[in-house]
């Protein structure tokens, strides 16, 4: 069995970019460690102006196609973008049933119903021809289960994003005295940075000794003005990922308030469940199937003054070790790398019917 596996992935030893490239290279290096033969095939990234990018999709999904070999022993594992690459990935998946490979289109991110509502009857045409030409739809929430069964009239496969539980450092004690807040990822503000910060000053303001951090990267311009407008946190830009484990190790709260509308199920919010952070989150993309009963979602258009109510509120009556302890095994027993990549390799030898 080989798995040819298409989509955003990073080039070896370069970092990811975004959280397609960062769960696609983590599930290639899994599957490798624990023996499935992984071929990598990568999307076309064009630079320049719009035309030059025009035709350096259109040659680099040529070539894509081009690549797809016939071996009835072998999976076609695409992770799509879908939205304005829905044409090139139905055809990509149509040419991988021709050459008799199994086929599995995996609908990564959180904007599937988003796009599939406002991009017209064609668009939507399309996608469903797309999802109903794979032998298998994954899925990254199980919110979009009932859609795959009422298009494929079969159940999707939930693979989560999911993080190495059995490498991840210890949790370091954080202050008993102050409270740690934590925003991590995208400096902007649909990611909700903006809501963080006034959170953080709405919790100083109401009495209680807290402190904020904000890593990740941003135009200079936006963190210049934020610094200005919202004086006290501590900026440290980006930092490597064992830099921002150790951080959430650290941290008592990971502020989630993002309202990005792609958004879907977070790296950096299972690496806080992971170190025993405790997110308070938007309820957007995936974020309240992947919580639980683990953290706090509030609703969508929440203001600042929620989330500070909702984390005074859980320091003050003592439920913040609880909420910490059921993130950690939450996080163990559903989006753990182990788990969810030897699940993986399963659903591939029942796809081509293989025993061992």
């Amino acid at each position: 069995m080989k798995i040819l596996f298409c989509g955003p992935i990073p080039l070896a030893g370069a970092t990811p970019h975004g959280g397609y490239e960062a769960c696609n290279r983590r599930t290639i290096d899994a599957l490798r460690a624990s023996g499935v033969d992984v071929s990598e095939q990568y999307y076309p990234q064009p630079k320049g102006g719009a035309l030059a990018k025009l035709r350096g999709y259109v040659n680099g999904f040529a070539s894509l196609l081009r690549q797809i070999p016939a071996n009835d022993g072998d999976v076609y594992h695409l992770t799509g973008l879908y939205k304005h690459f829905i044409l090139a990935e139905w055809l990509l998946l149509r040419k991988a049933r021709r050459q008799r490979l199994k086929v599995i289109y995996d609908v990564r991110a959180g904007s599937m119903y988003k796009h599939y509502k406002r991009l017209g009857p064609m668009y939507r045409w399309l996608f469903r021809r797309a999802l109903r030409a794979a032998d298998l739809v994954m899925v990254e929430g199980t919110d979009y289960d009932p859609f795959v069964r009422e298009v494929t009239g079969r159940p999707s496969f939930y693979l989560p994003n999911h993080i190495p539980v059995s490498a991840m450092p210890q949790r370091t004690a954080g202050s008993v005295s102050t409270l740690e807040l934590v925003y991590i990822g995208r400096v902007n503000v649909e990611k909700g940075v903006e809501t963080a910060l006034q959170t953080y000053l709405a919790l100083k303001a109401s009495g209680i000794d807290c402190s904020l951090t904000v890593a990740g990267p941003g135009s200079p311009e936006l963190v210049a003005r934020l610094q200005q407008q919202y004086p006290g946190a501590h900026w440290p830009g980006p930092i490597p990922s064992d830099q921002v484990l150790a951080l959430l190790g650290r941290s008592h709260i990971f502020l989630f308030p993002t309202r990005h509308p792609g958004e879907g199920h977070s790296n950096a919010l299972t690496e806080a469940m992971a170190m025993g952070c405790v997110p308070v989150a938007t309820d957007n993309g995936f974020n309240k199937s992947v919580i639980g009963t683990a953290g706090i979602v509030l609703p969508f258009d929440a203001p600042a003054r929620d989330y500070a109510d909702a984390i005074a509120s859980l320091w003050a009556n003592g439920r913040w070790e609880q909420l910490s302890a059921a993130a950690a095994e939450r996080t163990r027993q559903h989006f753990s790398t182990e788990k969810a990549v030897a699940r993986l390799a399963s659903a591939y030898t029942n796809l081509l019917d293989v025993r061992p």
